[in-house]
Parts: structure tokens; sequence; C-alpha cells
């Protein structure tokens, strides 16, 4: 894999950490932290951060390939994570020890991170320019 990939995907999996450790600190805070939660929350977030680094080989390889065999490949890589994610929301939904909603979040956690990071960046680029 790409070093430059590689040290995106570490970059990420430290933001989704600090992110979930700063969503731990906000519910204790509010009252509504759980056990239940707090393991939707990493559980989602293994799964989102394994999802995250799926897309990534997924897009490394297609890049070397004829359009074609790239679009099949692409599409069926999609089903599948999109399968994982589908597997693991129903899980949560009928286990008991987990919290959908902190699976979701999890899930989610790899897209606010790069979003923050994307905004947070481009704010400070533009004070510094």
């Amino acid at each position: 894999m790409n070093i430059k990939l590689q040290d995106e995907i570490k970059y990420i999996t430290k933001g989704v950490i600090v992110f979930d450790v700063i969503l731990m600190i906000i519910l204790l805070i509010t009252s509504t932290f759980s056990k239940n939660m707090l393991l939707g929350i990493i559980f989602g977030s293994i799964i989102g951060l394994l999802n995250f680094r799926l897309l990534a080989i997924t897009i490394e390889k297609a890049v070397d390939m004829p359009v074609n065999k790239a679009q099949i490949y692409t599409a069926s890589r999609y089903v599948l994570r999109m399968t994982i994610v589908g597997i693991v929301l129903i899980v949560s939904a009928k286990a008991p020890y987990l919290s959908i909603v902190g699976v979701a979040v999890g899930l989610l956690s790899p897209k606010f991170v790069i979003l923050a990071k994307k905004l947070l960046i481009d704010k400070l680029k533009r004070k510094e320019a």
C-alpha cells in the first residue's frame, strides 16, 4: 500500500479514537453514558475503520485496472461494504448489549473525522493566508 495512503489511514484512525473519547466525555457530562452505548460506539468505530480501509484498498487497486474492470470491481466492493454495514446494524439491533445508536455513530465516525479535518484545516489555512 502507498505510504501516503497508509499515513492517511493512521491519521483517520487516531482521529476516530480522539472523536470517540470526546464523545464519551460528552456522554458522561450529559449523564447519558451507558455500557451499551460504549460498546456500540467501540464496535461501530472498529467496523467503520475497517470499512474505510477496505475503501482505500479498493481505490488503490481500481486505479491500475482498465475502466470496465474498475467499474465492476468498485461496484462489487461497494456492495460488499454496504452488506457488512447492514449486517453490523442488524446484529446491533438484535444484541441487547449494544446500542444501535452507538453503533451507527461509530460507523459514521471516520466520516465525521474526515469532515472535521477538512473544515478545520481549511479554516486554519485561510487564516494564515
